[in-house]
């Protein structure tokens, strides 16, 4: 029946309880639609007009006493959603139901997601006569679900310009899923399971490894170590891991959370012996500038493209192009030249700055 008339309070007379007493269907409705999320129509498929719920008139954005047509819900349609869904009633008339999700601009331009199931009801002559639907406003999920993209993709952006790797396991420790590590040494997903992932840490590293993580999980305490990764160039560098367990409400660990960031050239256990044993005094040369030739060389050896060098490095191509420029006049600023620096190190290079030879670039140091 016409959604209106389900609208209209039970007169005394008509079966029942009396309407003093009774709880009509209106009543329902209303409850139904006063979540502000909800909204019900019915139409003889003959015409164009529709009878429309007070919910549905609200997540339309209409006056609630105005009349409703089929092509005015249509010219609602979001430009990108028209084409796929401006044939929902065509298909009612044709006798099949429908259940859609799309985007409406409401008169007061703002966009709503809507959930949309209709029903079709066959006349006496066999053919489709009268539909009734239910629409309901999705927008809060929609939004949600965009939220968390959006942090996935940041999420994503982070870890590219840090080459970071990230790790999640079992409330025991042990590995089960390690996508990106199996990216970066080239273990296996049967290779990595319990813990196998050892096996790609530096032999002179894996026994301090072990216990620092193993310790870590027996006292359900964040965890943070250095250590060299062999990883699927066959080259090991230096790695710092650090992960934190992520409990229940109970208290107890749910599963472990963790990160390896590259640390090229550079490691709490081996730096200062290393430069101990090569007499290398302690220079910082951090905020060095780096010439034209240590860029040009920089990126041969770590095989970044100028296009990916410049995506990491967040500066443009044409500022890539004119750090290898041994002639040009025009020098970008210090801390964009810093930038191309700090990416081209976490690629796994080292700038020279010996004084008695020319700049230059080296491997990062592994001890």
């Amino acid at each position: 029946m016409p959604t209106r008339s389900l609208m209209r309070p039970r007169e005394e007379g008509q079966g029942g309880a009396s309407g003093a007493q009774a709880f009509s269907s209106r009543h329902f409705l209303k409850l139904v639609e006063d979540t502000g999320e909800v909204g019900f129509w019915s139409a003889d498929l003959r015409r164009d007009q529709l009878n429309a719920s007070v919910g549905l008139s609200r997540i339309l954005g209409l006056d609630p006493m105005a009349e409703a047509t089929f092509s005015m819900v249509l010219d609602m349609l979001h430009p990108d959603d028209r084409a796929a869904h401006v044939d929902q009633f065509a298909v009612l008339r044709s006798g099949q139901p429908i259940s859609r999700e799309f985007r409406i601009v409401r008169p007061d331009r703002t966009a709503r997601w809507l959930l949309h199931r209709a029903e079709v009801m066959i006349g006496p002559d066999g053919r489709p006569h009268q539909a009734m639907g239910v629409v309901f406003d999705v927008t809060a999920r929609h939004d949600s679900l965009r939220s968390v993209e959006q942090r996935h993709d940041r999420f994503n952006a982070l870890l590219s310009v840090t080459a970071a790797v990230v790790w999640i396991v079992g409330p025991d420790g042990e590995q089960r899923e390690m996508p990106q590590w199996q990216t970066l040494t080239g273990q296996s997903q049967a290779e990595v399971q319990g813990m196998g992932w050892l096996r790609a840490v530096h032999p002179e590293d894996r026994e301090r490894t072990e216990a620092a993580w193993r310790t870590a999980i027996s006292h359900a305490s964040p965890y943070n170590t250095d250590y060299r990764i062999l990883c699927a160039d066959g080259v090991y560098r230096w790695f710092n891991a650090r992960g934190v367990p992520i409990m229940n409400r109970d208290g107890s660990i749910r599963e472990w959370v963790g990160v390896c960031l590259s640390v090229p050239g550079n490691n709490r256990y081996g730096s200062s012996a290393a430069r101990a044993e090569a007499q290398v005094p302690l220079v910082d040369t951090s905020d060095r500038g780096i010439t034209a030739a240590q860029v040009r060389a920089a990126r041969g050896m770590t095989g970044l493209s100028k296009d990916e060098l410049a995506r990491r490095a967040r500066v443009s191509v044409s500022t890539i192009v004119r750090l290898e420029d041994e002639e040009t006049t025009v020098r970008p600023r210090a801390d964009t030249v810093l930038a191309v620096r700090r990416v081209l190190e976490q690629a796994g290079v080292e700038f020279t700055f010996d004084p008695s030879a020319m700049p230059g670039v080296r491997p990062a140091l592994v001890r």
